[in-house]
């Protein structure tokens, strides 16, 4: 199958590029969910971030399945996370322009008080997409128009490889 092209542009406010980074809108399900149960929000796309996180609370609420654990560092120190597995829901268009959503099943770690902790920015944060997920595409944030473009090249149904 031809790899498949989906753009994904979002506009951000200047002060929310400052105070959390570039955002897009998308939303988190069980993967083997068939009633349309979602959490919709926003994902911060981090450079600085290796893997996919979920915000606690959304994983439970869905009654993701958990995989295990996952140990992770940053610049606070060292942790053990639980690990989830979702589906991920982000509205794009493809390459003639048409509504697209991409869609992969990704393995995620829950992290405590994610969305609450950034209501405070103005944001319904509800997950982190680190180099991964960016991996597969081309970012390109722009401060002064407001913009953040991801446009990511997959193969089948929006299942890629690297998530």
């Amino acid at each position: 199958m031809a790899p498949t092209r989906y753009i994904i542009a979002s506009a951000v406010a200047a002060e929310q590029l400052v105070q959390v980074g570039p955002l897009i809108a998308g939303a988190w399900a069980r993967p083997d969910d068939n009633l349309g149960r979602e959490i919709r929000g926003q994902f911060l796309l981090d450079t600085g971030a290796y893997g996919a996180m979920i915000d606690l609370e959304a994983a439970e609420l869905l009654n993701l399945p958990l995989c295990g654990t996952r140990e992770l560092h940053g610049i606070h120190g060292y942790g053990r996370l639980q690990e989830y597995r979702a589906q991920l829901f982000l509205r794009a268009q493809d390459d003639a322009g048409r509504a697209a959503t991409f869609a992969p099943v990704v393995d995620c770690v829950g992290v405590p008080a994610l969305r609450q902790r950034n209501h405070k920015h103005g944001v319904d944060l509800i997950g982190i997409l680190g180099r991964l997920f960016l991996q597969q595409g081309r970012l390109e944030i722009d401060a002064v128009k407001g913009t953040v473009t991801l446009t990511l090249q997959v193969s089948g149904r929006g299942q890629s490889d690297g998530v």
